[in-house]
């Protein structure tokens, strides 16, 4: 099954930023920090509501590392999948400085400051107060500084908008695999797809996925092949489609990198 899709390879993975799970490129779709630097990473996560608008969670941490890879959305613009183990173990988001008394989120002309937890060193929204936003949105963070220990520095990225699948059909055994959802056909921004399930099918929980980078031009075609070990198993499967932005902006102290994500999840029978 693996030889079958070896043109489909692509080396995509999980990046740690600050001790944190952030979403990452592969390494084509990545780009390389070799000195020490001061960062701020900015991270918003939603879905999309019923009236189509998102409903997202905002984290915001600063940190120092060396040769630090970032993701880069518009590095991600081709076609590739890859079999991978799924990583059932949350990480959570940690700084290691303050920025400064209060981060803010300016969206929409509307301002959020976002709250600080100093056991963790981060900013975030409290889970009760989600960021609310439409397609189009535009997000902007100032982070205050700290002293020497960060400076201040404001960067915007273009929030990731609403996604909605197109009929979602499981094809016989053999057969490719189409996939539709609302296409931006933006260069800034990319798709990641997941399909879970249990390997082998008696497993007790989806222990690996077929993990592929894609363009958001709207549809995908995956070949049959990738989906024996999926159909082998009748139970614990699902299909998870994520679209993602991101942006670096710098200053002469501190580099602000910010990632914005919506994704939607299918239990298939």
């Amino acid at each position: 099954m693996r030889a079958a899709i070896r043109r489909f390879r692509f080396g995509y993975h999980a990046t740690l930023i600050a001790g944190g799970a952030w979403l990452a490129a592969c390494a084509s779709a990545t780009e390389s920090e070799q000195s020490v630097q001061r960062y701020g990473a900015a991270n918003f996560t939603g879905k999309r509501t019923a009236d189509g608008k998102v409903r997202a969670s905002a984290t915001v941490v600063a940190f120092e590392s060396p040769e630090l890879q970032v993701p880069n959305s518009s590095l991600q613009q081709n076609e590739q999948c890859v079999f991978a183990a799924v990583d059932t173990v949350p990480t959570p988001v940690r700084g290691d400085r303050s920025a400064g008394d209060a981060v803010a989120v300016r969206i929409g002309g509307v301002t959020t400051p976002l709250s600080y937890t100093a056991a963790e060193f981060r900013y975030g929204t409290a889970a009760a107060s989600p960021i609310m936003y439409s397609a189009g949105d535009v997000a902007q963070v100032s982070i205050p500084g700290s002293g020497s220990a960060f400076p201040a520095i404001t960067g915007e990225v273009k929030l990731a908008e609403p996604i909605e699948l197109g009929p979602l059909v499981l094809p016989p055994v053999g057969e490719n695999f189409t996939v539709t959802w609302n296409g931006t056909n933006d260069a800034t921004s990319a798709i990641i797809l997941q399909l879970k399930y249990p390997s082998p099918p008696t497993a007790s929980f989806a222990n690996e996925q077929v993990y592929c980078a894609l363009r958001d031009d709207g549809s995908a075609v995956l070949p049959g092949g990738l989906l024996n070990s999926l159909q082998a198993a009748n139970s614990k499967r699902s299909f998870t489609l994520v679209r993602w932005r991101t942006n670096l902006v710098s200053t002469s102290g501190a580099k602000l990198h910010l990632t914005t994500s919506v994704d939607t999840t299918v239990v298939l029978p």
